[in-house]
């Protein structure tokens, strides 16, 4: 009986050690996450994740940094794989389905947008984010299901008015005027330390009436040469140069110089030509001279009205998604173990 038993435990310990490459692959494979009736697998995670993780090596250095951005690309992908799923579910129970012909149109449509063809398409997708031409069309095949729900929670409950219409006008143009450059020019008049009480108003006096000459139209230029005391651009009138808003690309890559935020404030707040001040700005009193400003894209409200239409759609669909994803996340068991 215990040669038969040495022949056994042979035979397992052999075969464990022949499948012991398929045994780690099956533990490293795991539920990380569970919705409904339905998990997401750890090599689905990882197989969505492939563009995001190659772009992640390629742009940032290996280590600490390189791991923390893997690890926020796999939490907020694990959540979005967790709606998808949400809305398959509730897709299937609508019987809505993608049609391959859809797919074909949406991918013409993109393709007319970028003035490309749909094979240079999938052809720039894997250069520039890995993509292969089944996964470029899954993630369009999901799109469109969710256009799809979205467009069937919502028909017919969608009312833009032309005050919304006014409003999205007035903050799209706010919003783009803090990336527009600008070029300002300005009169300091130093403070002087230590400086009284009286002498400090006086200071200021001198700053306010010079605000108010150059709003009356005197040559801002000739009263900065006359009265400021920043002799880096005294002769120059003042004449400060093309700046970037705070934030932007130029600044960031210090491709242009920045104002101090509490001016550049004040800047944006006015037109071309306005002169805004005093301001006090460390140890002096500042007038500013906005001369001019990056045209607008926007030139009137009737050429912006079909983007702001768009913005104010894409919003009102944003909302009913996340209010519609918040119901099917209360009637679904939803378990996320990343």
């Amino acid at each position: 009986m215990r040669a038969p038993l040495r022949l056994a435990l042979a035979g397992l310990i052999t075969a464990a050690a022949l499948a012991s490459p398929l045994a780690h692959a099956v533990v490293s494979e795991r539920i990380v996450a569970v919705v409904g009736d339905r998990a997401i697998l750890l090599s689905d995670l990882r197989q969505r994740a492939r563009p995001f993780l190659l772009q992640i090596q390629s742009r940032v250095p290996p280590g600490p940094q390189q791991a923390a951005a893997e690890s926020q690309v796999f939490r907020e992908l694990i959540q979005k794989m967790v709606d998808e799923e949400l809305e398959s579910q509730a897709a299937d129970k609508a019987n809505i389905r993608v049609t391959s012909d859809e797919i074909e149109n949406a991918f013409r449509n993109i393709a007319a947008a970028e003035q490309t063809t749909v094979e240079e398409l999938f052809r720039m997708a894997r250069a520039s984010s890995g993509l292969t031409e089944q996964e470029y069309r899954d993630e369009i095949r999901r799109q469109i299901l969710e256009g799809k729900m979205l467009q069937l929670r919502v028909k017919g409950r969608v009312r833009i008015t032309e005050q919304d219409v006014l409003s999205a006008y007035d903050r799209m143009v706010r919003e783009e005027r803090r990336r527009r450059e600008y070029h300002p020019a300005w009169i300091v008049l130093r403070v002087l330390p230590g400086s009284s009480a009286e002498a400090l108003e006086e200071r200021r006096a001198l700053a306010a009436a010079l605000a108010d000459r150059a709003r009356r139209g005197e040559d801002f230029a000739a009263l900065a040469r006359q009265f400021s005391d920043d002799t880096a651009t005294r002769d120059e009138g003042g004449d400060l140069g093309v700046r970037a808003p705070q934030g932007t690309q130029a600044a960031a890559s210090g491709q242009r110089e920045v104002m101090a935020p509490e001016l550049e404030a004040a800047l944006m707040a006015i037109e071309p030509g306005g002169v805004v001040g005093p301001l006090r700005a460390g140890d002096a009193f500042v007038v500013m001279k906005l001369l001019s400003r990056q045209p607008s894209r926007f030139t009137t409200l009737e050429a912006a009205r079909p983007e702001i239409l768009q913005r104010l759609q894409a919003e009102i669909l944003q909302k009913a998604k996340q209010k519609w994803l918040e119901e099917l996340k209360r009637g679904t068991h939803v378990e996320v173990r990343l």
